[in-house]
């Protein structure tokens, strides 16, 4: 069975907070806001994607338009449960958002990453689904730990 992708319930949360803990990449800070975010969502504050392997969600994402842009989307949360990555879940996620932004009249998807050694199995992922770095700050998050942003235009023009 292969993975299928729906908008995210209330339901799923606790699956949802398992895959932020189990990846063991996020601070008690980061899970806090990551978990806001998606409450937030559900109030419609920012569009939330399931993925669902076996029948359990295994990943998620947390997407919105971005403030005062055109056409510009932002992807602030993905993550897959370390029990499937590399089984195609991230692919699926990244595919359905990126099929929503274009539905939405979007064109560009932008997003941030950590730039420490541990990230770069993330870092690899975006830029294979065809994301490129567009800058890097330097000790964003904390001193050794840069932020690295990418950006994908999904289409040539919004014509």
């Amino acid at each position: 069975m292969g993975v299928i992708t729906r908008p995210l319930v209330p339901a799923d949360l606790p699956a949802v907070q398992e895959a932020l803990v189990e990846s063991r990449a996020f601070s008690d800070e980061e899970l806090r806001v990551a978990l806001e975010m998606v409450e937030a969502g559900f109030n419609d504050g920012y569009s939330l994607l399931a993925a669902v392997l076996d029948g359990h969600v295994r990943g998620y994402a947390c997407i919105g338009r971005t403030p005062l842009t055109a056409s510009t989307w932002y992807v602030y949360w993905i993550c897959v449960h370390p029990a499937v990555q590399g089984t195609g879940v991230g692919r699926a996620l990244q595919s359905r958002i990126e099929t929503l932004v274009c539905e939405s009249g979007g064109d560009r998807i932008v997003l941030e990453t950590s730039g420490r050694t541990d990230y770069e199995r993330t870092r690899r992922f975006y830029q294979r689904a065809g994301f490129t770095v567009v800058g890097c700050i330097p000790d964003f998050y904390k001193s050794g730990d840069d932020c690295v942003i990418y950006c994908k235009t999904l289409r040539g023009d919004n014509t």
